[in-house]
Order: C-alpha cells, then structure tokens, then sequence
C-alpha cells in the first residue's frame, strides 16, 4: 500500500482520465439551466465550472489528499455545488478499468480491446479482476512524495463557448506536474470529438499522455503520432497557426501572417476558440495546424499544463514568449501567463517563432 504521504502517479493519473466521463456528465447535465454570469476579471463562468472541479478534486482525492491541486475556481464557490452522484460507478468501474489500461500503456502491451474501449468486451473485465492493484510499491519509480505533486485543473474550458451553445471548443484539462515538470496530461471533450471514439458507451473522448505512460493515447483507442512539419511541398501543406477568431486584427495575427512570408507557415492563421481545443488542434495537426502563438497576457497555468505535458512526449514545446518553460509552483491567484503562451509540435518551428518575435519590434505591438 501507498503511505498517506507517498503517491502513486499511475493511480493519480488514471483517476484523472476516469473523472472526465464523470465530470462530462455534469457539465452536460447543467447544459440547459447553466447560471452564466461574470466573475471579477470579467470572464465567464457558470455553476457547471464549480461542479466540474468538485467531480475532479473528489476523484483526486481517491488517491490521495495529501497532492496540491491548483484549479481555476475558488474552493469557497466550489464547495456550494454538490458533488457527482456517479461517485460509486467511477470507483467500481471507470477507475479500475483506467488503471488497467495505463498499466498496459506503461508495460507496451497491445491488447485487442483497450479497456476504455466503446468495444470493450466482458475480456476487458476479467484484464481488471486480474489486475494487482497493489502491485506499484515505494520500489517503483513511480510512487512518489505528495509534496512534489501538483494538478492543475480546468475544469471547463471554453466557459464562454459553453454558454453561447458552441460546445466544439468545451475541453476539460488536467495537467499533473511532479518538481515542475509537467509528466502527464489530460484533455477531456465533453460533447464528443470527431473522428474519436468516446469511453465506453459515454459521449466522453479523452486524449490523455506524457512522459509518464511514454507517450499519448486516445483513451481506449492508439497511439497518436505527430506529423513531421512540411515547408517544401506547397502552400497546402505548410503548417498552420490556431488563434482566436477575438484577435483576426493585432499583432498576434499580424505575426502569424509574417511567419508566413518568411515561408515557414501558412499565411492564414485558423481561427479557434478555446486553449483546450487550440492544443489539440495542434497535437492532432488534422489540417496541418502546428503553433499556438499567443504572445500576450489572457491565458493562465491551468490552459496549458496538460497540453505541456501531451507535447512534451511527442517531441513538441510550449513556452512563453521569451521561451521560458512554465512555472507551475505559483498559486491559483498569480497563475495568469502574463508572457503569454507559444504552443508548437515542432521544436524547430518553435525557436524559430521565438527568434523572429524577438528579433523584430513585435514585442512593443499591441
């Protein structure tokens, strides 16, 4: 058994995975009576963010409670929304199914079914009655002190997407970070994800990965593998820039247009909302798309740790725009990325974003 003080990452993270199909059926659940209003920084939020992170922190904590979390809505306002009623299906379930199968992600194994698999047969069942749960002891190197361990939870992103009715760009985002390194990530979508196989029989798709599991995995399905970046085949098969359709004028388009004169993008930046799904365009690179460039304040810890952790393990990066690593030891109240966010696939593409920012007078633009 883990000691009180000591956690298990494989656990923690498979309880990270496991609670985005209970926390989607909150938020779903909420879809009609959502309550929007404004917070103090004139963001959205509505009573299905509350509720999203309580059903996160609940399931955290069934590993252990000893972990900072890190989440985007107080514990004050949090603790007004009652927690999930699928606590006993998580636990008997979804739980012991995911540890199952980021136990078999760590050991290589490829099974015909995942366990998280909407084609998951009774086989499945018997991988987990199977399973030694108390196999990872204090030897693994996995099992770890809590106070090296943060979460960093956005329960519901895309809050604003949400209330209009546009739950594209809904993700739920989990980043765990052990010494300030992100290790492993989740992105959640809520409504389904095209193309994606939901867990289970649930309308859940979750991408979830990192140095952890050793790489990044649709729940129940592959293995993604990124695209090598292609800037000598046509302009249709340039790689592409993601940023919100709010900044279609400024320096963040006026830049993404000028990587394109210098023919290392394509000279239209996609217009996406949501840094949940701006990441995953960019991890998933459908229509080539391949930086998340946001050189501004806007953005905060919780929009990017998971996404950190999912690029890391697939030879991607994401900085500020200075090119420094994020700092996730800072508190929920000075978690906002106040150098901004440059996301990329591609390292290469990345310094070069980071030179040519910095060598010109777009620092000073507004």
């Amino acid at each position: 058994m883990t000691s009180k003080h000591r956690v298990n990452l494989l656990d923690l993270a498979s309880a990270a995975v496991a609670c985005t199909v209970t926390t989607s059926r909150v938020i779903r659940e909420r879809n009609e009576d959502k309550n929007t209003r404004l917070k103090q920084d004139g963001s959205f939020v509505t009573d299905a963010d509350f509720a999203a992170q309580g059903v996160i922190v609940q399931a955290l904590h069934t590993v252990s409670d000893q972990i900072r979390i890190v989440g985007e809505e107080s514990a004050a306002e949090m603790a007004q929304h009652a927690p999930s009623s699928d606590v006993e299906l998580f636990q008997a379930d979804l739980l012991p199914r995911t540890r199952a199968e980021l136990r078999m992600r760590y050991g290589g194994e490829t099974p015909e079914h995942w366990p998280l698999s909407r084609n998951a047969a009774t086989s499945a069942v018997a991988v987990i009655s199977n399973l030694d749960t108390n196999a990872a002891s204090d030897e693994h190197d996995w099992v770890v002190d809590a106070s090296r361990v943060s979460v960093i939870v956005d329960p519901l992103d895309g809050t604003k997407s949400y209330a209009q009715g546009d739950y594209d760009c809904v993700s739920i985002l989990i980043g765990i970070v052990v010494d300030n390194e992100p290790i492993f990530g989740v992105v959640g979508k809520p409504f389904g994800y095209t193309g994606l196989d939901p867990i289970l029989d649930s309308s859940c798709v979750t991408v979830y990965g990192g140095s952890l599991v050793k790489g990044v995995y649709v729940a129940g399905g592959e293995a993604l593998i990124p695209k090598p970046i292609q800037v000598d085949r046509g302009l249709d098969a340039l790689p592409r820039a993601v940023i919100s359709g709010s900044r279609s004028q400024g320096v963040v388009h006026d830049f993404c247009v000028h990587l394109g004169t210098q023919g290392l993008l394509h000279p239209e930046p996609m217009h996406v909302n949501g840094a949940g799904e701006k990441s995953l365009r960019v991890i998933f690179q459908r229509n080539n798309e391949a930086l998340w460039f946001f050189p501004k304040a806007g953005t905060s810890r919780w929009d990017v740790a998971a996404s950190d952790a999912l690029l890391r393990a697939l030879g991607g990066k994401l900085t500020d725009k200075y090119g420094r690593e994020m700092d996730y030891s800072m508190s929920r109240e000075a978690s906002e990325n106040v150098d901004g966010v440059v996301c990329c696939i591609d390292k290469t593409l990345h310094s070069e974003c980071i030179r040519l920012f910095q060598e010109g007078d777009w620092m000073e633009r507004k």
